[in-house]
């Protein structure tokens, strides 16, 4: 929130420097601020018209960040086959970001492309070798399969994946993981559970918008 306060004398700058390539990298930080505080039509705009534009970028990293953050905006929000397509473009420009292959496992979950979302994670663990982040990853995605092969999830699984979010804040695995363990216990009709991670989403909500 107060980064946003700058945004206007930013863009007023560097259009009157003629810094265009900067103004690329501008509006991209500010749709994801925009999407961190949950204005997602503000953010989904931007995005889209950078989406329009890419012809006109030279960089090719930006291109993937554009993909790359614009799946999770649309992956959050629940729009499932948006946030698949961004993903897919991300990949396929070749991205080596981990977390798009979050987004591609769990929207095709949500799509009910199981066998897919399957593919997904054993690409990941043949792609990425093991380190703190992808290790973190791979702890959700063997929830995820238990999921989709309509079994139980241990609750020392869960119990340790949950420990591990406050040092991985980046990942913002909170707004898939929390709506995905709700579903599950209210599922197996354990609400006490239910109410236990949604509580805790609350708290994650109000931490990630202060």
């Amino acid at each position: 929130m107060q980064a946003l306060q700058y945004f206007e004398d930013c863009e007023r700058c560097l259009e009157k420097a003629g810094a265009y390539k900067r103004l690329i990298h501008y509006k991209l930080n500010k749709a994801n601020i925009y999407s961190t505080i949950g204005l997602y039509p503000l953010a989904e705009y931007i995005y889209n018209n950078l989406e329009n534009i890419q012809s006109q970028v030279e960089e090719k990293r930006i291109i993937l960040k554009i993909y790359e953050c614009s799946s999770w905006c649309y992956l959050i929000q629940g729009k499932y086959k948006n946030a698949l397509y961004r993903a897919k473009k991300a990949k396929d420009s070749g991205s080596k970001f981990p977390d798009i292959y979050i987004t591609m496992a769990y929207a095709n979950y949500k799509l009910g492309n199981w066998e897919e979302s399957r593919h997904t994670i054993f690409q990941f663990r043949t792609r990425f070798s093991s380190n703190v982040r992808a290790d973190f990853i791979r702890q959700f995605f063997v929830l995820l399969e238990k999921r989709i092969d309509q079994k139980p999830l241990p609750d020392y699984l869960v119990e340790r994946l949950l420990k591990k979010l406050p040092d991985f804040r980046d990942v913002e695995l909170e707004m898939v993981l929390y709506p995905f363990l709700t579903e599950y216990y209210q599922s197996i009709e354990d609400y006490k559970n239910a109410s236990m991670i949604q509580s805790r989403w609350i708290k994650y909500l109000q931490f990630s918008g202060s």
